[in-house]
């Protein structure tokens, strides 16, 4: 747990020192860390008010747990700040989180066994 902690510490700083790219750069990116106990094999970011899971944004990537990675939005399409999120693990099983999390307040979304945290 506390190597968990001390990575997403890490991930946030480095995160917040990447170079800013004026106002292009869209408030809705976040780093994401994987501290659920499994291997994460989809994960779905949707506005809060929608009815319907958008695309993997993981791809044909995995994401191992205690790894973190940074979720980037392209440029050109509006995000909103108010996101719902569904994990699908290796094992298919599956985490839903549909609080409304403001990512454009965040750095970082910290998903755990049975929890969300963002900082």
């Amino acid at each position: 747990m506390r190597a968990s902690l001390l990575l997403l510490i890490s991930a946030v700083l480095l995160f917040c020192a990447l170079p800013q790219q004026g106002n292009s750069q869209n408030k809705a990116n976040f780093w994401f860390l994987n501290n659920t106990g499994k291997t994460v094999q989809n994960f779905y970011v949707s506005p809060h008010s929608a009815q319907t899971w958008g695309a993997d944004v993981l791809g044909r990537a995995t994401l191992p747990t205690d790894i973190g990675v940074v979720i980037v939005f392209p440029e050109d399409v509006h995000h909103v700040c108010n996101e719902d999120f569904k994990l699908v693990f290796s094992d298919g099983t599956s985490q839903i989180y549909q609080q409304g999390m403001n990512v454009c307040q965040l750095h970082a979304v910290q998903f755990n066994a049975d929890t969300a945290d963002g900082f």
